[in-house]
């Protein structure tokens, strides 16, 4: 299995995830509204994975079976799709079952007409699966 030998970020139980590059302003913080959900984090672009383009982050809720895979860019927005399919082919067969959700939280978003043409496949692939946001994104595990 991929995260064996690795450990996660997060305790099980923790309340707040945050997903951040050192010297970034850009971040991703997950809820675990009452810690209901056991939850892990792997840092997958430069320690799981060494030198294969992939997100940065996989935050993996274990109760629902859920995978968020976690892109911190700049603003091309294209790239970070394409890390992000990456790291769910990478992946997947270590989380078979697992619904995948894609983040990407990027310091500038293009206009809705001139989108990177791999972000519009990934969107028209998944739809609401895949969210955007610049700065700082927070939600709700589910």
């Amino acid at each position: 299995m991929i995260f064996d030998g690795h450990s996660s970020k997060c305790k099980p139980d923790a309340k707040t995830i945050v997903s951040k590059d050192k010297g970034s302003p850009r971040k991703h913080i997950a809820t675990n509204p009452n810690q209901k959900f056991s939850v892990r984090q792997f840092q997958l672009d430069g320690d799981i994975f060494k030198y294969v383009p992939c997100c940065d982050y996989l935050l993996l809720n274990d109760t629902s079976q859920v995978a968020y895979y976690i892109e911190l860019k700049g603003k091309d927005v294209g790239h970070a799709a394409e890390q992000l399919q990456a790291a769910e082919k990478l992946c997947h067969n270590d989380l078979e079952g697992y619904d995948a959700l894609y983040r990407i939280v990027a310091s500038g978003m293009p206009t809705h007409k001139s989108f990177p043409l791999s972000y519009r496949k990934l969107l028209n692939k998944v739809g609401n699966k895949l969210k955007s946001k610049t700065g700082s994104f927070t939600e709700d595990l589910y």
